[in-house]
């Protein structure tokens, strides 16, 4: 009896202890939830990621995936209201009554189309990479219409990175190799090898030229566009276009939305990077558009060298009316930093016997890491920029485009010439100091351009005609000295290594400076481009520029004619089209020859073909190409004439590829096969160890056989990890030549970086690491360029 009471009770306990939790049950089963999903799309059609989506009443927010798709989750039954909160980006709210377990809205069409999204919503993914350009043939042309081969470097890419230097940014660009800092005119600039040729010593910004010989930053850019090959025919020559093409920065535009974000970088080397970027129209009806990008930079360099640098860049745009759009841009940077001329022969103007030496660079026992310097002083350069640009509907089919800039560089500079030397095996490598003095160097240049750009039908043939004429003009002028400083040992030690401004200036009062000089050169073009579909999918391309250079210091004129021919052929409309082009680029020379006449233009032929692709609903875009460039009349000084005997020829092969596979998987990657010679030379044969060596057939120096880069990143596009993300990639380089006799090699290198990222709609994480095996390596275009040992950035911003 005893037990069965116990019993009872035992049950009767276990009910009680079970009820909360079957209260909780049912109320839950009367509570039930569901799933809202549905998918977000332009008004073309495209699908868009990183849209922000509201669920109302509830006011939980999602984002959209790289589909388009987005899903709110536990949803209690009931009304709601789904809508877009994204910045810039409008669609009509969707209602929606949850009743059972999954209740799908459909799509929510935007009012915006992907060009115009593209612009507005932050998104990583290479699929919403635009690769069609109104530049590159200074027409509206889509990238497979397109008969030139250009390579694309988007804003995702260098945010994925973390890159923070243009030298960075540029190694993106297949086949570009020995990236290096030059000095010329008494400014500094990037340069680099591109299809064999020196090119970087002018950086295009919207398809005008801003200077030449001036450091860039990135801290405004939206994109780079890298015409590859000979480009004079619509960008001119000599200063405007290097036979390896044509480098566009495109810079941030305004945008009709009202935001910002602030970025903020920091990591090894006591580096501390701010970068600001503000937008916001001006009055209501948003004719009037502002953007504002500024930027700090203060870092030791890897070399524990001080650089400063700092940058203002606004931006506006005035729509005047229904016809007139108005586009002002500016652009200040100001750079403090020792500029290092480091190689095997003095600097232009430099007194500096050249080097002896014959062998590999490495037996030198150099170390990147070591300056050789340790400089008291630095250089200045200032360099501000301003543009305009003015378009007029002249009607349905033609637009009038009126193109200005103006540029200028104000320079203080003390380029520190290093020359390597060693005897014999046995000895320790000697560098030979001595400072190329440039109290003052002014780099002026000014460009005026009027396009006609017309979209019209003859019959049933569509036609699209250009037809421009284009003003520019360089004002350089400076005065330099070169004084000798001393001479150490590979080993110096640190205070060997000083380098006094106090004793700089004691030799400098006896240097034989020369006269202040100036030089002022006039280019006046004009040219036409007709592209003509003979079907839909063939188009035939032929343009021709007749240009008339007026050098007024060495009083001199020449004409120059430079055409270019193109074909492509759509296999699958705006997806795939085989092309091929004839394109030329020239450089005015001055002299004579031994009759006294004029001198020839030099002259750069191209033949190129290639295969382009944008297939998989954009997942899959890119180009494989040929090229075989021929450079004739590069002058060779007789004495009291010159020659114009001698030939360069490139052939090689360019890849570039973007990818998006997968959601989430963004692959960008590049490799360049170059093979370029001197393929006639009649000029002073160098002389090794006492003996004349032949420099026909050998390679131009500087110039590798392989350039490679890839970079992929992979972030997580739904679920409760959305948001995070990795990277990894690298590039490298096989080995080169440093001199015309190919008698120094220089051996190439790879390197590696990785990064890790959580990106939020307001703000975004990243740290990277970059050079992970720590390789110790030298770049070569004219000096010896140390590479950047292994570095850590971290990085935040937040968008408001």
């Amino acid at each position: 009896m005893l037990q069965l009471k116990t019993a009872r009770l035992s049950i009767l306990f276990s009910f009680l202890l079970l009820l909360p939790a079957m209260k909780t049950t049912v109320l839950a089963q009367g509570k039930q939830t569901g799933i809202i999903d549905g998918r977000v799309l332009s008004a073309d059609h495209q699908p868009q990621e990183n849209v922000i989506v509201v669920l109302s009443p509830s006011e939980k927010q999602t984002m959209s995936d790289a589909d388009g798709h987005f899903e709110f989750r536990n949803i209690p039954y009931g009304a709601y209201t789904v809508s877009i909160k994204s910045l810039g980006v409008t669609a009509d709210p969707v209602s929606v009554e949850v009743n059972r377990e999954k209740a799908t809205i459909g799509t929510i069409q935007l009012q915006e189309v992907a060009g115009v999204l593209d612009r507005v919503i932050v998104s990583s993914s290479y699929r919403h990479v635009n690769k069609n350009s109104t530049q590159v043939a200074r027409m509206p042309l889509t990238y497979t219409e397109n008969p030139q081969n250009y390579a694309v470097i988007p804003k995702e890419v260098i945010l994925t990175q973390l890159a923070t230097t243009t030298e960075q940014a540029l190694l993106n660009i297949p086949g570009v190799s020995n990236m290096s800092v030059a000095g010329g005119s008494g400014g500094s600039t990037l340069t680099f090898k591109s299809r064999g040729f020196s090119s970087g010593s002018v950086m295009y910004r919207n398809g005008v030229s801003t200077g030449y010989v001036a450091l860039t930053d990135l801290f405004n850019m939206e994109r780079i566009e890298a015409i590859k090959g000979p480009s004079a025919t619509l960008f001119g020559g000599n200063q405007g276009a290097s036979y390896g093409g044509v480098y566009n920065i495109i810079t941030k535009q305004p945008l009709e939305v009202k935001r910002g974000e602030v970025s903020f970088t920091t990591g090894s080397y006591e580096m501390a990077r701010t970068t600001v970027d503000y937008n916001t129209p001006l009055n209501e009806d948003k004719t009037a558009l502002l953007r504002l990008n500024g930027m700090y930079d203060s870092r030791n360099t890897f070399q524990q060298l001080s650089q400063n640098n700092i940058g203002l860049a606004p931006s506006l745009l005035i729509k005047a009316n229904s016809r007139l759009t108005l586009h002002f841009d500016g652009y200040y940077y100001k750079s403090a930093r020792p500029i290092v001329l480091f190689g095997f022969s003095a600097p232009p103007g430099g007194t500096t016997a050249s080097s002896t030496y014959a062998g590999n660079v490495k037996d030198l026992g150099l170390d990147p890491q070591n300056p050789y310097i340790n400089p008291d002083f630095n250089s200045k350069q200032q360099t501000w920029a301003v543009t305009g640009k003015a378009e007029y509907k002249l009607s349905e089919q033609w637009l009038s485009q009126t193109n200005f800039a103006v540029a200028r560089s104000n320079n203080e500079t003390h380029y520190i010439s290093l020359t390597a030397n060693r005897a014999t095996t046995a000895d320790t490598t000697k560098i030979t100091r001595a400072i190329l003095e440039m109290p003052y160097s002014q780099l002026y240049t000014q460009q005026f351009q009027q396009n006609f750009i017309g979209d019209f039908k003859i019959g049933s043939l569509r036609n699209r005609l250009l037809v421009g004429l284009d003003y520019f003009r360089t004002d350089v002028g400076s005065a330099r000295a070169s004084i000798a400083y001393d001479t150490i040992y590979a080993n110096a030690s640190a205070a060997q290594l000083m380098i006094k401004k106090s004793k700089l200036d004691s030799r400098a009062v006896n240097a034989p400076y020369t006269a202040a000089s100036r030089s002022i050169a006039n280019s006046y073009g004009a040219y036409v481009s007709e592209v003509l579909n003979v079907t839909d999918r063939l188009l035939l391309m032929a343009s021709l520029r007749l240009n008339r250079f007026s050098d007024l210091s060495n009083k001199y004129m020449q004409t120059s004619y430079s055409p270019k021919l193109g074909i492509s052929y759509e296999i699958i409309k705006q997806s795939l089209s085989v092309y091929g082009n004839y394109n030329n680029g020239y450089n005015n020379v001055s002299g004579t020859d031994s009759l006294g006449n004029l001198l020839k233009p030099t002259y750069a032929n191209q033949l190129e073909g290639g295969v382009k692709f944008d297939v998989l609903q954009h997942r899959l875009t890119g180009t494989v190409s040929v090229y075989d460039i021929r450079v004739k009349n590069i002058p060779v000084s007789m004495g009291t004439y010159s020659v114009q005997n001698d030939e360069q020829r490139s052939r090689g092969v360019d890849v570039d590829i973007l990818a998006n596979p997968l959601a989430g998987l963004n692959i960008a990657m590049g490799y360049g096969y170059n093979d370029i010679r001197y393929a006639a030379f009649y000029g002073k044969l160098p002389v090794v160890n006492g003996k004349p060596v032949e420099v026909k057939g050998n390679r131009v120096d500087g110039a590798p056989y392989h350039a490679a880069n890839l970079w992929a990143t992979y972030g997580v596009t739904s679920g409760s990890l959305k948001g995070f993300g990795i990277g990894a990639g690298g590039n490298g380089q096989s080995s080169s030549f440093t001199n015309n006799s190919n008698t120094i090699t220089l051996d190439g290198y790879v390197v590696y970086g990785a990064s890790v990222f959580y990106d939020a709609p307001k703000f975004r994480l990243t740290a990277k690491v970059d050079n992970i095996g720590n390789k110790k390596y030298f770049t070569y275009n004219s000096w010896l360029f140390p590479g950047a040992t292994r570095m850590l950035l971290f990085n935040v911003i937040y968008r408001f």
